[in-house]
């Protein structure tokens, strides 16, 4: 589950700093359409992409907090 939270995280902060300056990047003139139709694909991709990014995050962040001792091999 902390991978899952992690890539949602990680994958719609990407999505809103992106939108955020592809908005800035053409206003006034915004082809709300465009928008539209990338906005689903990228949400679609964008946590595929970014998973085994955030899993690698995960496991370390789990590693930091509870490391390996000799009694677990």
């Amino acid at each position: 589950m902390g991978a899952y939270l992690v890539n949602l995280i990680i994958a719609e902060v990407l999505f809103a700093v992106g939108f955020g300056v592809w908005l800035l990047a053409v206003w006034p003139d915004v082809p709300w359409d465009r928008i539209e139709v990338v906005a689903v694909i990228a949400m679609i991709l964008s946590p595929l992409v970014t998973y085994p990014f955030t899993r690698t995050v995960w496991l370390a962040a789990d590693l930091i907090f509870d490391p390996p001792k000799p009694s677990d091999r």
